[in-house]
């Protein structure tokens, strides 16, 4: 599954997550993308080190329900700005989180777009 406009990103992105499809959650970066950890944190970069952040998320069958609130475009980059809810159980029981979102996506040769820059923790 490829994004093919900016306008695309939060649905393939969320489709693919609440899939359980990791592989296809990380084809969706570029290798080396930054994706930020913690609100405040260093980013990590390329999608290994995404795939381990995401292997120890303390939510277990976490669902994301992601919703695009402004989209900017220029050229061959789009910043695609969102809230989003994430539900799924911790040790506790279940558990729930809500965010903002920003991730820089490039167009790329084939004309698809992946995630350059994400930060599921930014503050606006």
């Amino acid at each position: 599954m490829a994004i093919t406009s900016p306008a695309q990103a939060d649905q393939v992105w969320m489709d693919l997550f609440n899939g359980g499809d990791l592989e296809g959650l990380l084809a969706l970066y570029e290798k080396d993308a930054l994706f930020v950890p913690e609100p405040g944190g260093a980013p990590l970069v390329g999608p290994d080190a995404i795939r381990a952040w995401i292997a120890g998320f303390p939510l277990r069958e976490a669902q994301v329900d992601l919703r695009t609130q402004r989209i900017f475009e220029r050229d061959q980059e789009a910043l695609v700005y969102s809230d989003y809810t994430l539900s799924g159980e911790d040790d506790d029981g279940p558990a729930s989180m809500e965010g903002q979102a920003v991730v820089l996506l490039r167009r790329q040769a084939d004309g698809t777009w992946l995630l350059a820059f994400d930060d599921p923790f930014a503050q606006r």
